[in-house]
């Protein structure tokens, strides 16, 4: 063997020595992937509905199929009504509109199974008064949107000064208009920081901020709320300064939420009327007229 052989079969082994050491070490070096998800709450699809019980699986999901027949037999327009009614309820994300509306034929066929156990002298146990109880079950589900919807509206109404105003320190502060809707979501809590954090996400997602603040304006659906969302539309097409324009909303909506408190507090005088009469005069009329009914009957009988 000479020496030009030699010298490349002791380089030939060299080089497979490096890479073999080289694959070694990246191998080791790599971590497993299930490593990645360690302490982490993780979940696909199919582990967490196996983590649901059993009766609680089986009875979630023939409802969602028959919300979801039912969805798609009524009309397209009225689906729509039902869900901007969750949205202003704060309630789109938990249950849907084929949901909502199964609920209510539930409620209804059970109010129908309830009448033949009602007494057969009862008022409404005949007549057209029957219906009585399936027109309950289709009312107390709306009625429980409408006060959800209008405990919310306050909630918003009360804490949008407040939100209106960090959003104007932020924007003044140099932080972009997104930039101060994080920040606004991150140190406040309310509906409105919901649904603020939600137009916030379409943002990020490559949504225009011109349709995102439109989708958030059908979501709230109040009229300061409308008012605010047109004035930061207008000062975006017009190319006013978005500070300007938050800091002035900032003193109206004030003023507005002062005029609302006001307003609240002419009408308490009127709203503790009725607990007056009915709970707070009978007892102190008989504590003051009692003793001398009885002193007056004494003297009478002697």
């Amino acid at each position: 063997m000479d020496t030009a052989t030699l010298l490349c079969a002791v380089l030939g082994v060299i080089g497979a020595m490096v890479v073999v050491v080289t694959l070694t070490r990246a191998r080791s070096g790599v971590p497993d992937i299930g490593e990645l998800f360690e302490g982490l709450d993780y979940l696909d699809d199919r582990d967490r509905v196996l983590d649901t019980p059993f009766i609680p699986r089986i009875a979630g999901g023939m409802f969602r199929a028959v919300a979801g027949r039912i969805e798609g037999w009524l009309p397209a327009n009225y689906i729509a009504k039902v869900k901007h009614q969750l949205d202003q309820a704060g309630m789109s994300q938990s249950r849907k509109p084929g949901e909502h509306l199964a609920i209510q034929l539930g409620l209804a066929a059970l109010g129908i199974l309830l009448v033949p156990f009602l007494p057969p002298g009862s008022p409404v146990s005949s007549g057209p008064a029957v219906l009585i109880f399936p027109a309950m079950g289709l009312m107390v589900p709306n009625a429980q949107l409408k006060r959800k919807a209008g405990a919310r509206a306050d909630a918003i109404f009360k804490d949008l000064p407040d939100i209106v105003d960090m959003l104007a320190i932020a924007v003044e502060a140099g932080s972009g208009f997104e930039s101060a809707l994080s920040i606004v979501c991150e140190n406040f809590e309310s509906p409105l920081t919901d649904e603020l954090a939600t137009a916030l996400q379409e943002m990020e997602l490559g949504l225009p901020r011109k349709q995102a603040l439109q989708e958030l304006r059908d979501r709230v659906d109040i009229d300061i709320v409308r008012t605010l969302i047109l004035a930061l539309l207008q000062a975006d097409a017009l190319g006013i300064p978005i500070g300007r324009v938050l800091k002035s909303q900032a003193i109206e909506v004030r003023a507005r939420r002062r005029a609302w408190a006001r307003e609240k507090a002419a009408k308490l005088p009127i709203k503790i009327m009725f607990p007056l009469v009915l709970f707070i005069f009978p007892p102190i009329l008989g504590l003051v007229l009692g003793p001398a009914y009885l002193s007056f009957g004494k003297l009478g009988g002697g």
